[in-house]
């Protein structure tokens, strides 16, 4: 039996036992720690840092990475409202061309803008080597603070030298485009370090996404660069990050952005592009048009805080890659073929031929040959390709587009076996919208017959149009998206939605790039916008008759429904929204017919057709017909019963 001085040697050599494991497991657990989170708080607050025993902690405020020249950390560190500190980086007049907005100059600030508190920090063990570089955002008394109601925040944190260092910065001029000179002493297009594209452009960054209740929904390392064309001249300029392994062990950016349950591996920071003002057109046409044939992006709104000072308003998107293919359209990620401004992302010599022969099939096959012009759709989704220039071209969209420049399709290289139905892997080409931004939905452009504008620009258009099946297909869904997609019904309410939401942040945007004098603010653009979607119905119509050599006119398609609750009907390519007495009402070209499909709810059956126009009354019995359009007009109306 062991006596009690031996149980308490047992007992005193296993509590020190537990007590060196515990210290070794915290020793190794815990690393560099932050007594505080990113986040935004209302009182000031001292930050402590903690590292493993024996190492030295060093950290910097102004986002570039610690070594032995930064602070070395001996006592807490006051956290306070940031925003009284000078600015720096706002300053600089190396970062775009001086007209940016419709001729209006950029102007630095005249106030101090609004900052956070950048803190990031490395530990130095005993052999000299840093470890655990970590990056936290501090936001002090923002409460009430005017351009942050409802919106996300993101702070994007890298060494300042990676966006504003003369020779590498991404963001400047820089040293090349000061020096490197033509014969005759002036600039070289394209020196600029802003202008420059692919990997060796691109910076490692730390990120922390906040959403508009301050909750952290993503913290990262990352990769960023430039993002854009002509807007790179400009500012705020757009930005793409990057999720890469190699800067965190993350291939995606795991964080619920966009509702949708994908997990990105790329994310465009939009500034808007040429829509300075509105910041709108392209998340507007993107949610009017998302159930349409094609790819739209999601959207959601942030006000982005670089290397801690603020940066003006932008939409968080998602981007055309292989990895957002496949989450959309479940299929192989490395089947995806993706063509943009003319070129496949790939440049291999497989896809290069893969593209070349479906631009060549376009615009070297007689498609007036009825036989043609059935395969079409064999080759391309021919619905998607409709839908994809109906609504470039209602919108307005030019000077930027079409020809090679802002489009984008893709489909799988290899189609498989058993792709049938819904399958996207059936190796039918499909299009992607992107960046509607310039010039359209303006009511400076209302006019523009933008219809014969893309026959003059793109070769396999015009060759298309030579069809008379394309000219009532593209007719048709032009005019479907005329009476229901761009109808007030639809795009008031986004309107007024983005009024209410974006006033406010785009307003401080403004002031912080532009100052306090502009001669126009949101709801001016806004109204232009609603006067090019109330008068652009008219002018396309007779564009539609003019350039497709229409014979017919107008004439006006009433359909009602006997209870909105009982079913849905289908016209051509749309569903209308019935209002409250279950009417709807739209114009099509009396050349063309139009097709109805109704379905009922469940617990309904559809009892049949009442179609009226001046040849008297018809009934019809079946789900789907076909019905021409008299000069009069035409009223249908689908009848529901409740089953017994």
């Amino acid at each position: 039996m062991m006596s009690r001085k031996s149980a308490l040697f047992c007992m005193l050599f296993l509590c020190g036992l537990m007590g060196l494991l515990l210290f070794y497991d915290e020793f190794d657990r815990t690393g560099l720690t932050f007594s505080r989170e990113s986040g935004f708080y209302e009182e000031p607050f001292t930050l402590e840092l903690s590292a493993p025993v024996g190492t030295k902690i060093y950290y910097t405020l102004d986002g570039s990475v610690p070594d032995e020249n930064a602070f070395p950390y001996t006592t807490p560190i006051e956290i306070d409202d940031a925003t009284v500190h000078p600015n720096v980086y706002s300053m600089r007049t190396d970062l775009a061309y001086e007209a940016t907005m419709d001729g209006i100059p950029y102007q630095l600030p005249d106030y101090a803008v609004d900052k956070c508190t950048i803190v990031r920090a490395v530990y130095q063990d005993q052999d000299g080597k840093y470890h655990d570089l970590k990056t936290e955002s501090y936001f002090v008394g923002y409460e009430g603070k005017a351009g942050y109601s409802d919106m996300n925040v993101i702070s994007v944190v890298t060494d300042p030298d990676n966006l504003f260092g003369y020779d590498d910065g991404i963001y400047v001029f820089g040293r090349r485009f000061d020096t490197e000179l033509d014969e005759d002493g002036n600039h070289i297009d394209e020196t600029e370090n802003f202008t420059q594209h692919g990997a060796q452009w691109e910076r490692p960054a730390d990120i922390q996404l906040f959403r508009a209740d301050g909750e952290v929904a993503l913290k990262q390392s990352c990769g960023v660069r430039v993002q854009g064309g002509g807007s790179r001249s400009g500012l705020p300029k757009s930005l793409n990050l990057y999720a890469r392994e190699n800067y965190g062990m993350a291939k995606r950016f795991y964080a619920e952005l966009f509702g949708t349950g994908y997990m990105a591996d790329t994310l465009t920071l939009s500034a808007g592009g040429q829509d300075t003002i509105a910041k709108f057109r392209d998340k507007f046409v993107s949610a009017l048009t998302k159930e349409r044939d094609f790819c739209t992006m999601n959207f959601e709104p942030c006000v982005l805080f670089l290397d801690g000072e603020y940066w003006g308003v932008y939409w968080l998107t998602e981007r055309y890659t292989d990895t957002y293919l496949s989450h959309y359209y479940d299929i192989d990620r490395d089947e995806a073929l993706i063509v943009k401004n003319g070129r496949p992302e790939s440049d291999s010599d497989k896809d290069w031929e893969i593209y070349n022969r479906m631009m060549r099939y376009l615009v070297e096959t007689d498609f007036t040959v009825s036989d043609h012009y059935e395969s079409l759709d064999s080759v391309i989704d021919l619905q998607s390709y409709l839908d994809y220039y109906a609504t470039e071209i209602y919108i307005a969209r030019g000077v930027d587009w079409p020809g090679g420049t802002n489009e984008a399709f893709w489909r799988v290289r290899e189609p498989s076996a058993n792709a049938a139905g819904e399958s996207y892997a059936d190796g039918r080409w499909r299009w992607m919208l992107f960046d509607v931004n310039t010039s359209s939905l303006d009511s400076a452009s209302v006019g523009t017959d933008t219809l014969a504008f893309t026959i003059e620009h793109s070769a396999a258009f015009a060759n298309l149009c030579r069809s008379d099946a394309f000219k009532e297909e593209f007719s048709v869904t032009l005019m479907d998206l005329a009476n229901e997609v761009f109808s007030p019904v639809h795009t008031e309410p986004l309107i007024e939605a983005h009024l209410d939401l974006m006033t406010e942040p785009v307003d401080v945007h403004l002031k912080r790039f532009f100052g306090s004098d502009l001669p126009y603010r949101m709801e001016d653009e806004m109204e232009n916008i609603r006067t090019f979607l109330a008068n652009r119905k008219g002018y396309m119509a007779g564009y539609l008759k003019e350039d497709f050599g229409l014979e017919g006119d107008l004439a006006v398609v009433d359909i009602e429904i006997s209870d909105t609750a009982a079913g849905n009907v289908v016209l051509n390519t749309i569903t209308p929204t019935f209002d409250e007495q279950g009417k709807w009402q739209g114009e099509y070209f009396t050349d063309y017919p139009v097709s109805l499909t109704a379905a009922a709810s469940e617990g309904y059956y559809f009892a049949g057709w009442e179609v009226e126009s001046a040849q008297g009354r018809e009934s019809f019995g079946e789900a789907s017909l076909e019905l021409s359009i008299p000069e009069s007009g035409l009223t249908v109306k689908a009848v529901f019963e409740k089953e017994r």
